[in-house]
């Protein structure tokens, strides 16, 4: 019988760089499909902003389609992820090089998955990612959105205009907080596992801290708790006061006819719109940076790779250099960017997990 062969180190490099590779040309592919549908994207959200405009003198016209305008903002605000489970299509590239797919049996991924379970960290960061991330492309949406009416907002009260003087100042509060949250949103940068760089960077905090004494370590841990009641109340005020918020508007809703319902069903479908517009263009432009950045980095693994082949350094040496490629690697193979799009148009990309990677054993030994 036949015995099988054993891996030397070269082949380990070997097959590492051929995977890297693989992965390389594949992300360099899918920023070519995002550089083709870039191109000319921004002309797209003129006639949306347009319309947003014309909606601001017709709410000025008629005041009442003020709250129209807010209730069908905080819909889209609280369900907009509902939106992404509409029919879709997919379009990506498979490009796997040399690389020999090895499907996983069930009980490998349910083996996987108890694993990626016992890594708490991970599991949060693959949370966040998907949780957080897809909020980063919404920014400038609901900000022209939500910026609209609270313009609309403000020049009735400056004009004592009396309707709206009972849910003035809790619409001003509720957009301001929504402002903030996106800002810190957009500062963490989940998508690329910022809040995961800035947690182990206040751990570091926290250890010099512990090393220059008491007052020190409790100085930074004051710190650090600050800052985490802080975030904490801006994502309640952002997530879970907009329901308070949206049952004060209905509730003090008068003489709403079938008229408002059709103004405000047009409103929805035009704040959708402008909605899916942005998150286009901004999705786009984030996916852009992202491959950029991981094809640079898989660049630099491909080449570091190259230099533990040809260089003359002790084995164990070698083998710790490789150790610390294949944990890069993997580390930064473990999010996709993927692309969904409405019924062939208005493409969105978005950040998750690869199950390619995540649900394999292999890989989670791997990362910390």
């Amino acid at each position: 019988m036949e015995q099988p062969s054993v891996l030397t180190f070269d082949d380990s490099v070997l097959a590492f760089s051929e995977e890297a590779r693989a992965e390389l040309a594949r992300q360099q592919d899918l920023l070519e499909l995002v550089k083709e549908e870039r191109y000319k994207q921004w002309r797209g959200t003129i006639v949306p902003l347009l319309l947003m405009l014309l909606t601001g003198v017709l709410i000025f016209q008629y005041p009442k389609a003020l709250w129209s305008w807010f209730i069908a903002s905080l819909v889209l605000y609280s369900w907009n992820f509902i939106f992404l489970l509409l029919p879709t299509t997919r379009k990506g590239v498979q490009n796997n090089g040399n690389v020999v797919k090895q499907k996983k049996s069930r009980e490998q991924r349910k083996l996987a998955y108890r694993r990626l379970l016992k890594k708490p960290k991970l599991t949060v960061e693959i949370v966040i990612t998907l949780f957080l991330g897809r909020m980063v492309p919404l920014t400038i949406g609901f900000t022209l959105i939500l910026g609209l009416g609270m313009i609309v907002l403000v020049g009735f009260v400056l004009t004592d205009y009396t309707a709206v003087a009972g849910l003035a100042r809790l619409l001003m509060v509720q957009v301001v907080l929504i402002f903030i949250f996106y800002t810190l949103v957009n500062f963490l940068e989940p998508q690329t596992q910022g809040v995961s760089e800035i947690a182990r960077s206040w751990k570091k905090r926290m250890g010099a801290a512990k090393l220059k004494g008491r007052t020190a370590s409790f100085i930074v841990k004051s710190a650090a708790v600050a800052v985490l009641v802080t975030v904490a109340i801006i994502f309640i005020g952002a997530l879970v006061i907009p329901g308070y918020t949206f049952l004060t508007l209905l509730t003090s809703l008068k003489d709403y006819g079938i008229w408002d319902v059709l103004l405000f069903l047009g409103i929805f479908l035009e704040q959708f719109w402008i909605m899916r517009s942005f998150q286009s263009v901004m999705s786009t432009r984030m996916a852009h940076q992202m491959l950029n950045s991981r094809i640079d980095n898989l660049q630099d693994l491909v080449e570091r790779a190259n230099r533990i082949t040809s260089t003359t350094d002790e084995d164990l040496a070698r083998c710790d250099a490789l150790q610390a490629l294949t944990r890069e690697f993997y580390s930064l193979m473990l999010y996709d960017v993927y692309r969904i799009d409405l019924f062939g148009r208005s493409p969105v990309y978005l950040v998750g997990p690869r199950k390619k990677y995540v649900f394999d054993e292999k890989v989670l030994c791997h990362v910390p």
